[in-house]
């Protein structure tokens, strides 16, 4: 969420003869047409907050929604009914109010379908000093249908965190039951299921932080088959009035930027097995500090050891490469991960990694702030990247953004991954463009052979991709258990949205991996599947989008042609395939049971 000042800023980028200098300032990119809200403003230069008065832009993307819509909103017939609050009402204008919140698709009952858990944020009191006082979490439980009913009650949380942000699972005891690691501004809640209920074990774990967490991973880095964890921090900040920051010329106070404040600390703690964790100092090579908004863990170098990428704001991304010693070895830079294609920090907030074009190396995206592009890299093998935004038809669609909520996800079912893209400013008043932003919906083009991506968002996003939002976490999964992959959409202080797909697949394979060697959930296995003469290859990752936890299961197309079987590679480096599996319900998959490769 890197906020441009008008000054400006120096950059140097690699040349082969040397360093290149580039002065580059807010209009880097070409200029910015005044939004409605900035006219607005310029008018009326003594009137602010109009966002917080309901001044707010319901303006269409398209007049109809197009006949061959293929989402719902379902939300007012799902019985989930949430919002997320980010404080904005104490009219402090905190840094604390722009990162927002995340959301938890995970079956929570072991019933076989996707239950919703939703941190619900804070309050900011008006007065000084500030006062932030946290709001519940909720948690809603899946009919199997895809409706929901409100069962928050079941979550015994001794205290809530001061401000929530994300919310992110692991059966991180073994136990059979998936767990909840919930961030936040004051530290984090870790929270057990016991099979009925989430209870708070915060303080026996050793996980009692008070410090601004934001994104966590789950992922077994030392290959123990225990599920351990990296958290990931914003900024230090205090809850102390800021001095002013905004639009002087205007008299407009805004939201003050991250530059303000210093990089966080990034934290690895393992599992001890018996439902505490120990933090392991200098688990991670380099300063170890960032801005970050974002982790996603997987194996991305296939050596049958965790790597962690991690999307920082303002500040150069870091990617981590695990192995049998610590610290994990440090790379962004040398791979071409850290920054733009310019070699540029960017303000990076959601991310994922899957692989994309189809050639068996898992890629990786980063959504950014406004006047700066989205970046996907292109793994080449040997460890390196290359920035792959422009060649795959992605240039300049964010530009006028700023990206949340994202990730990777085969929606309409035929093989190859699209992309979804959550959109909402930071600025209440003084961004280039309006709080309220467009979401986006990009399809990878089977006839490009995956190598190009087209928006068609208002060809079948239907009425609510059509229209604006104050759009942060965003989570993907199978609500109905139909074999299409939903959506739900969290904002800043409006209502959660479910978004049901209608692309309605004639038959479909559904994976559910489950570790016995590995941890549980088998975050860094690879899953290879035959389809129309070509090999479909989905990799098991943790962390993915923005504060939030995806659909663990992987859904693959399925015909008459399909032989319905699966090669899996576990990160133990065992590989087996499962045969004869059955199309249009779920294959749940569990390590030693299939045939030896």
């Amino acid at each position: 969420m890197r906020m441009c000042s008008s000054r400006h800023l120096p950059i140097f980028v690699a040349a082969s003869s040397g360093l290149v200098l580039l002065l580059a300032g807010c209009n880097w990119g070409g200029p910015i047409d005044r939004t409605r809200e900035e006219a607005i403003r310029q008018s009326q230069p003594n009137q602010t907050r109009h966002y917080l008065d309901d001044e707010v832009d319901g303006e269409l993307r398209t007049a109809q929604p197009s006949p061959a819509a293929k989402w719902i909103d379902g939300t007012a017939s799902s019985g989930l009914n949430f919002t997320y609050r980010n404080g904005l009402e104490g009219k402090q204008y905190t840094i604390l109010e722009s990162v927002g919140g995340g959301v938890a698709l995970f079956d929570y009952d072991s019933d076989g379908d996707l239950d919703v858990l939703l941190p619900g944020g804070g309050t900011i009191s008006t007065t000084v000093p500030i006062r932030i006082t946290g709001l519940p979490t909720g948690l809603f439980q899946n009919d199997g249908q895809g409706r929901f009913t409100d069962v928050s009650q079941n979550i015994q949380l001794k205290t809530p965190l001061p401000m929530s942000h994300g919310a992110f699972v692991s059966d991180f005891n073994r136990d059979g039951h998936p767990d909840v690691l919930i961030t936040g501004y004051g530290g984090l809640r870790l929270l057990q299921n016991d099979g009925q209920q989430l209870v708070d074990i915060t303080a026996q774990s050793g996980l009692t932080l008070t410090e601004w967490i934001t994104a966590a991973s789950w992922a077994d880095v030392n290959r123990d088959g225990w599920a351990d964890l990296l958290l990931v921090g914003y900024v230090e900040w205090d809850s102390v009035p800021d001095e002013f920051c905004g639009d002087r010329a205007t008299r407009i106070r805004d939201v003050c930027p991250p530059q303000k404040y210093a990089a966080s600390r990034q934290r690895m703690y393992l599992n001890n097995k018996n439902g505490t964790f120990s933090e392991i100092k200098d688990a991670l090579e380099g300063e170890s500090r960032g801005k970050g908004l974002g982790v996603v863990a997987l194996d991305l170098n296939d050596d049958q050891w965790i790597d962690f990428y991690v999307a920082n704001d303002q500040v150069a991304n870091q990617l981590y490469l695990g192995g049998p010693t610590f610290p994990l070895r440090e790379v962004a830079v040398t791979s071409g991960t850290a920054g733009s294609e310019f070699g540029a920090p960017e303000g990076s907030m959601g991310v994922d990694a899957a692989d994309y074009n189809g050639d068996g190396l898992p890629d990786l995206w980063v959504v950014n702030y406004e006047l700066e592009d989205n970046s996907l890299y292109r793994n080449r093998g040997h460890g390196l990247y290359s920035h792959a935004t422009v060649q795959a038809g992605l240039g300049g669609l964010g530009r006028t953004y700023v990206g949340f909520g994202t990730g990777f996800a085969d929606f309409d079912l035929d093989g190859w991954l699209d992309l979804f893209i959550i959109n909402g400013h930071v600025l209440y008043e003084t961004g280039r463009s309006s709080y309220l932003q467009f979401p986006f919906l990009l399809r990878n083009e089977a006839s490009a052979g995956g190598r190009r991506f087209r928006d068609v968002t208002a060809e079948t996003g239907g009425t609510w991709f059509g229209q604006k939002h104050a759009g942060r976490g965003a989570a993907v999964g199978d609500l109905d258990n139909d074999g299409d992959l939903d959506l739900i959409v969290v904002e800043q202080n409006r209502p959660v949205t479910v978004l049901y797909n209608q692309h309605q697949p004639a038959n479909w394979l559904s994976i559910e991996l489950q570790g016995v060697d590995s941890e549980p959930a088998a975050v860094g296995a690879t899953v290879r599947y035959q389809f129309e003469g070509r090999e479909l290859v989905r990799h098991v990752r943790s962390g993915a989008g923005y504060l939030s936890q995806f659909d663990q299961r992987i859904q693959f197309p399925a015909n008459s042609d399909s032989l319905n079987e699966v090669t899996i590679k576990w990160l133990t480096g065992k590989s087996e395939r499962f045969k004869h599996l059955q199309r249009n319900s779920t294959n749940r998959l569990k390590e030693g049971q299939g045939e030896p490769q």
